[in-house]
């Protein structure tokens, strides 16, 4: 199968009511796991394949589980370089919601995940990496990740550092009050008790519902649908308590 029958971006943008939109992210995915060769093009990061990793997947699910059992609604991925990765529309309504997604996430720390996953099979989500030697794309390179468990405290710590990160980098950008911040968390920690999310709802009340954030709400999205922990920030919540 090419991989423009799998992602093509007319297809990707089109629009769709939640539910369908997340049946459709399902089968796409199927298909990208289908065979080795799709699986190898899903992780390359080609620009259609890495926006479907780091945006289409995560939307699909948070929209599905927003507004999925709303009728009258649709949903609209955007590729352009614009500041929203989607938009969504409401029947018999001028209302819009915008959506922009940024996962919290050290993306060089994937990608030499991804490099060895692709040529092994297998990587481990939380071992260090010992090593890296010879340049990306030779067939010499090494990349050494011992399947190991870092301890649980010092990934968490971690992981609320690139929360902090990814949340500050958008302080200070226009946007506006139909705007929605999607954070996509949890993709390696996993959160492995409830402990962990009532910290980082109580971190993120502390540090993170900044004045300078230019949005009606934050929301930190697990994709392991154990944490959706949602903000109203102090520059629009009395607009939408009237």
């Amino acid at each position: 199968m090419d991989h423009a029958d799998i992602l093509d971006a007319r297809e990707i943008e089109a629009p769709r009511s939640p539910n369908e939109f997340l049946a459709w992210m399902k089968e796409t995915n199927r298909k990208l796991s289908a065979t080795a060769e799709t699986k190898q093009f899903a992780r390359s990061g080609a620009e259609l394949a890495k926006k479907f990793h780091d945006e289409i997947y995560p939307l699909a699910l948070f929209v599905a589980q927003e507004f999925g059992d709303v009728s009258g609604v649709l949903v609209t991925p955007n590729l352009n370089n614009d500041n929203f990765d989607a938009v969504i529309i409401f029947e018999n309504s001028p209302a819009k919601i915008f959506i922009e997604i940024t996962q919290a996430k050290d993306g060089y720390d994937e990608s030499l995940r991804m490099e060895v996953l692709t040529k092994e099979g297998a990587v481990s989500l939380s071992g260090p990496i010992a090593k890296i030697s010879g340049r990306r794309g030779n067939r010499d390179r090494i990349i050494r990740i011992p399947h190991l468990m870092r301890d649980v405290e010092g990934r968490f710590a971690e992981h609320l550092a690139l929360v902090e990160k990814v949340v500050r980098a958008k302080a200070g950008r226009q946007y506006g009050k139909n705007f929605v911040l999607l954070v996509v968390i949890d993709g390696h920690f996993g959160f492995p008790d409830d402990r962990y999310p009532k910290r980082l709802d109580s971190f993120v009340r502390s540090n993170l519902l900044l004045p300078e954030l230019d949005f009606m709400r934050v929301v930190l999205f697990g994709l392991s649908g154990k944490v959706r922990l949602s903000y109203l920030l102090p520059k629009y919540s009395t607009l939408s308590a009237s």
